[in-house]
């Protein structure tokens, strides 16, 4: 089935920001003393900020230190986006730069906040090939609920049954999934389960393959 709209997630789709993430996490629970396992960060992939709130608030050897680890942990991603590198997924702009010449509509979907989306788009130098950016601000539920990804279907005034989502994360993918949406996935920290990977469109490598997955869908 032909499609007419690619919708990106950001951290870890475009931008290599789950890394950052975890290691600021990790930081402020060292600073306090105590540790978040790698399975629990895992847990915390493509979810916003207060749903991983919610997620560690689960676990009692955390939920003591709640908020102050959430606090220590804005201030240092804050601290690492405002004043590090940013760096792009392999293959994003190749990808970017082809859907533009292509013409064919995209938008970003993402469960961050709206204004630390904007910073990490301003920085990162994408924010150009998008006129339209959904945060989780946008909405009343963020991912895995459908809700940003329809929003920005909406904005691009395209059916969800058009429209192709390019995600990394599980929470991601079901997000897409709930909205009728096809996707992709191209996983960055996390593999998908098998469940996760049939209902996908397909799973790539990298955004490389993800590109010319599309440009064989358009051309078919």
């Amino acid at each position: 089935m032909p499609y007419d709209a690619i919708l990106l997630d950001m951290d870890g789709l475009m931008i290599d920001t789950e890394q950052l993430c975890a290691q600021a996490w990790r930081d402020a629970a060292s600073e306090l003393g105590t540790r978040i396992g790698e399975d629990t960060l895992h847990q915390l992939v493509g979810l916003s900020h207060q749903h991983c709130l919610r997620y560690l608030q689960q676990h009692p050897e955390l939920s003591a230190h709640m908020p102050t680890l959430a606090l220590l942990n804005r201030q240092y991603y804050h601290q690492q986006l405002q004043h590090g590198d940013i760096p792009l997924k392999p293959g994003i702009t190749a990808l970017l730069d082809w859907l533009r010449q292509q013409a064919i509509p995209c938008a970003v979907g993402t469960a961050t906040e709206g204004p630390l989306a904007q910073l990490k788009l301003q920085r990162s130098q994408l924010a150009p090939y998008f006129r339209h950016v959904v945060s989780a601000n946008d909405v009343a539920n963020s991912k895995p609920a459908p809700d940003i990804y329809l929003a920005a279907a909406a904005r691009l005034q395209v059916a969800p049954a058009r429209c192709i989502v390019l995600e990394d994360s599980v929470h991601g993918a079901s997000a897409a999934l709930a909205a009728n949406m096809r996707v992709i996935i191209v996983p960055d920290i996390v593999q998908p389960p098998a469940s996760m990977a049939k209902q996908a469109l397909a799973v790539c490598k990298d955004l490389f393959a993800a590109r010319a997955l599309l440009q064989q869908l358009r051309d078919a």
